[in-house]
């Protein structure tokens, strides 16, 4: 690979990992000025013991909760948790859930940091009015699922219902302050969600790699965590109880998350958005079936990055890294998902126009067309 370019690498997250790691949650908070502290989960977080688990071990501290953050959530709905907290003093904000929950934590880190109650995220993300400056508050946050990676990013997704179009919320302070890696929240993951949720951290690490703004660094932490996919995912969904496996995908969705906090994601997730917006195929399954027609499509025009990645992980060329990855989709049984979210070529292909976000496709390693974009779909959706 040729760097005749400059690059740069920076990740500020203060990252701990192991089993029972949540219990040493309290110690990650200021000591003192964290005493009103906002705890932003799931409903089924809250019905499994959870919620009330991680209050306990914040102690004395003052502790909200909020549990009613959605799939996919949007900016209706974060505004709605605005206006709900707005009279709440907030000093930190735990996030304990999937991406989504985290997502919502970020906005909300902000949106409850801002001295002004006027300002508007819709405004914001449809660039009518940029944030104001001034750093969200202190957050943590506990992956409950091995797949966004977004305790490692400056960024968080948010779609717009009304417009079925999805944004990212960007702030170089965005990186959660902490994160905690304990597997042993992962164990009662569903089949399906984990081998959703790993080909999330599949679709970030192969994307960074063929990205335009990948570096040495970032394409060995995406060497990694396509290694651990590819190896562990299968493990995992053979033994859901595996905890020392659990504990490696939670790793890999790390490292997924610290390369795209770099690179950005490319065609792949661009190509994804009006598939989740409009077709209701959940996200991981939206950017990863297309993963092996985009590896043979950028390893046409490879200047060496995909080589070197494919050498890191053990598979000597590109078409060995094809291969292990046309394997793993056949004992995941990625094709037996897109049937039962109903995605057939015909609805995907009606949606090739929407698929282009400069933001995202324009990191491509290779340049693609709408007919590109339609050659993809038909050969990740063929038979």
């Amino acid at each position: 690979m040729h760097y005749d370019r400059k690059w740069s690498f920076y990740n500020p997250v203060e990252v701990a990992s192991g089993p029972g790691v949540i219990n040493e949650l309290d110690s990650y908070l200021p000591e003192e000025s964290a005493d009103q502290v906002l705890l932003i989960t799931s409903a089924g977080s809250t019905a499994r013991g959870l919620t009330g688990r991680v209050k306990a071990l914040l102690g004395g501290r003052r502790v909200t909760v909020l549990d009613r953050v959605s799939p996919n959530p949007d900016i209706a709905s974060i505004e709605g948790h605005r206006a709900f907290l707005e009279n709440e003093e907030v000093d930190a904000v735990i996030a304990v859930g999937g991406g989504s929950v985290l997502d919502t934590a970020k906005a909300l880190s902000i949106l409850l940091g801002l001295d002004d109650a006027q300002f508007s995220l819709r405004k914001h993300l449809g660039g009518e009015a940029p944030l104001p400056d001034r750093p969200p508050l202190y957050m943590i946050a506990v992956p409950t699922t091995a797949g966004t990676g977004s305790e490692a990013t400056p960024f968080a997704t948010i779609w717009d219902d009304m417009s079925t179009k999805k944004y990212s919320l960007i702030h170089p302070d965005l990186y959660p302050d902490a994160a905690l890696l304990d597997p042993e929240l992962t164990l009662s993951l569903p089949e399906e969600t984990t081998i959703i949720s790993g080909l999330d951290v599949l679709s970030h690490a192969l994307e960074s790699v063929w990205n335009r703004n990948a570096s040495p660094i970032s394409i060995s932490y995406a060497a990694r965590a396509i290694d651990i996919v590819l190896t562990i995912l299968p493990a995992v969904v053979e033994k859901p109880q595996d905890l020392e496996r659990r504990a490696m995908m939670l790793t890999g969705s790390y490292f997924g998350g610290v390369c795209i906090s770099v690179t950005r994601t490319a065609l792949a997730h661009s190509m994804s958005y009006p598939l989740t917006s409009a077709l209701g195929v959940p996200h991981g399954l939206a950017c990863g079936f297309t993963l092996p027609a985009l590896l043979a499509y950028n390893a046409k025009h490879d200047d060496g990055r995909l080589q070197m990645a494919a050498q890191m992980i053990g598979c000597g060329e590109i078409s060995g890294l094809s291969r292990r990855l046309e394997e793993l989709f056949n004992v995941i049984g990625v094709r037996e998902l897109l049937k039962k979210y109903g995605l057939e070529a015909k609805d995907a292909l009606a949606l090739a126009e929407q698929m282009f976000t400069p933001e995202r496709s324009g990191n491509n390693l290779c340049p693609a067309g709408l007919e590109d974009v339609r050659a993809i779909l038909k050969a990740s959706l063929a038979n």
